[in-house]
């Protein structure tokens, strides 16, 4: 069906389930192919009992029933039970949701029923640009430090889907974010995809984004090595693939890396692994047997240690269990302890160095108080998160032990880098809250001697709000948020959602949007 532009004057019509099985039938229904065809004119989507299912889970549903057609939901909007979008250059689309009969299949539950209005507004009425929607998600998504731009779950940002959901998957959506990549954004050389559901990957190479070097494709619906065929005339270094289904393929890493480098011939890295080890077996920069656990490592990580240097390590209270156990120990000789003014760290639990046994017992800490006044007394430190290589060593769900790895600054008078190891055992409680049962914390020398200065000192006291909630946290939340705003259930549990559990960033947004009279009256409670 092609495209029309016309002057002819806008009369919406309903387009239901009868109408569906006609105009798949082959019927004339001329009006109603003539305003599906046309360009200049938004046509509503209306989901019947929308509301009882979110709003990912009813645009997905339409979207896979619609393949390979595509459209751009827009507005996505409550009115009372129901739910509704708009769309705009979608007459492919539409002719196969009348194929489906606007019933669409739903995995969360009873068929979609829709009804749609074609027609419901022109564009000279309704004015919506969403190109600026795009750029401002680009540029915040964009490290120009680092060239790193981080597209995870590009359909999840938080300010771009109140008003459009542009999941990456549809080639349109992709094509276009590439080619506005390329001409509005500095040069790109570390590009994250991850967990967009991606089967195809020919606009990178359609932009001609040439600067990648590392790009991240975990998570996606990549079904076979030769979706790689468009990065050939990239330069990449770093790739990452784990959690594709074309992972399955292979039975022998050699395989898989042979295969990988078809298409990638100067990879040094693959999902995290060293290649080009000549003669020796591939080496694994970390170790996560189980990647469904990386978020939960990641965050456990990032938050102990911008608590932990902290001015006040008290605040760390809370995380060791009341049965906890902590031990220290060095390397450092005394006499360069001395000499670099390095002797809190000597006195610790070396087995193989303290003879006398009562200091071994007396270097090993039990419960929290303990634990804390023998952390209080080791300098004020600065660790260098860019150096971590973290392992999971160990994870039964009851039980799981990490192993952390990197260099730290000392804080005191004289700076100094050195290098440590620490091993935290982890017992799960209620609330799927964890709570460090054992801490064994290693401190050596570097090999060579680091100047400080290579490592900038960036404290941010933002960072050590907490990124994960348990869920009698989320309803507490949750209830503070309705008690401030009035709001249903449903819409304060989105903009929660949306500003991550923030909840002085969800209280803002919503006062944004009230001002601007964008809540509807539908999202109070009665």
């Amino acid at each position: 069906m092609k495209m029309q532009r016309t002057n002819l004057p806008i009369v919406p019509m309903q387009l239901d389930s009868s109408i569906a099985i006609k105009i798949s039938m082959g019927g004339s229904m001329f009006q109603e192919r003539t305003l599906m065809g046309r360009s200049d004119v938004w046509h509503k989507v209306r989901i019947l009992k929308g509301t009882q299912y979110d709003k990912e889970t009813v645009l997905k549903a339409i979207l896979n029933a619609i393949e390979p057609a595509e459209l751009v939901p827009v507005k996505y909007q409550a009115i009372g039970e129901d739910t509704y979008f708009l769309a705009r250059n979608c007459a492919h689309a539409l002719d196969k949701l009348c194929k489906t009969n606007l019933i669409i299949k739903n995995p969360e539950g009873d068929p979609l029923i829709l009804i749609v209005t074609l027609g419901f507004a022109s564009i000279h009425d309704l004015k919506l640009n969403l190109q600026p929607l795009l750029l401002a998600a680009l540029a915040k998504k964009y490290d120009p430090n680092k060239k790193s731009l981080n597209l995870e779950q590009f359909h999840r940002d938080p300010d771009m889907s109140k008003t459009v959901y542009c999941p990456l998957s549809q080639q349109r959506t992709f094509n276009h974010v590439m080619k506005l990549t390329k001409t509005a954004i500095a040069t790109v050389e570390n590009l994250n995809l991850q967990k967009n559901e991606l089967f195809n990957l020919s606009p990178i190479e359609v932009s001609g984004l040439t600067s990648i070097k590392y790009l991240d494709l975990r998570h996606n619906n990549l079904y076979n090595m030769e979706v790689l065929a468009p990065l050939k005339s990239l330069y990449i270094l770093k790739l990452w693939l784990d959690g594709n289904p074309l992972c399955e393929n292979y039975s022998k890493p050699k395989q898989y890396i042979e295969s990988a480098k078809k298409y990638c011939p100067n990879l040094i890295q693959l999902d995290g692994v060293y290649v080009k080890t000549t003669g020796l077996p591939v080496t694994y920069i970390r170790y996560l047997k189980n990647e469904t656990r990386e978020d939960l490592v990641n965050k456990f990580v990032t938050h102990f240690f911008n608590l932990y240097d902290h001015g006040d390590r008290t605040i760390l209270r809370g995380l060791y269990h009341k049965n906890a156990f902590y031990s220290m120990c060095s390397s450092i000789p005394p006499a360069v302890a001395h000499k670099r003014n390095l002797v809190q760290f000597t006195a610790c639990r070396n087995l193989t160095k303290n003879a006398d046994p009562t200091k071994k017992r007396q270097h090993l800490y039990f419960g929290q108080d303990n634990i804390l006044g023998g952390l209080k007394r080791l300098p004020r430190s600065y660790h260098d998160k860019n150096s971590f290589v973290c392992d999971l060593i160990y994870d039964d769900g009851k039980c799981i032990v990490i192993s952390v790895g990197g260099l730290f600054k000392t804080m005191g008078n004289v700076s100094q880098i050195l290098s440590f190891n620490r091993t935290f055992v982890l017992l799960a409680g209620a609330d799927n809250e964890y709570n460090i049962l054992n801490d064994q914390y290693f401190v050596e020398l570097t090999i060579e001697e680091i100047p400080p200065s290579s490592i900038e000192t960036k404290i941010s006291y933002e960072e050590i709000v907490p990124t994960c909630f348990s869920s009698t946290e989320k309803k507490e939340l949750l209830h503070k948020f309705l008690e401030t705003t009035s709001l249903n259930d449903e819409w304060c549990h989105t903009y929660l959602q949306e500003a991550k559990w923030d909840l002085r960033k969800a209280i803002s947004n919503f006062m944004k949007d009230y001002k601007s009279t964008t809540v509807p009256a539908e999202a109070f409670s009665t």
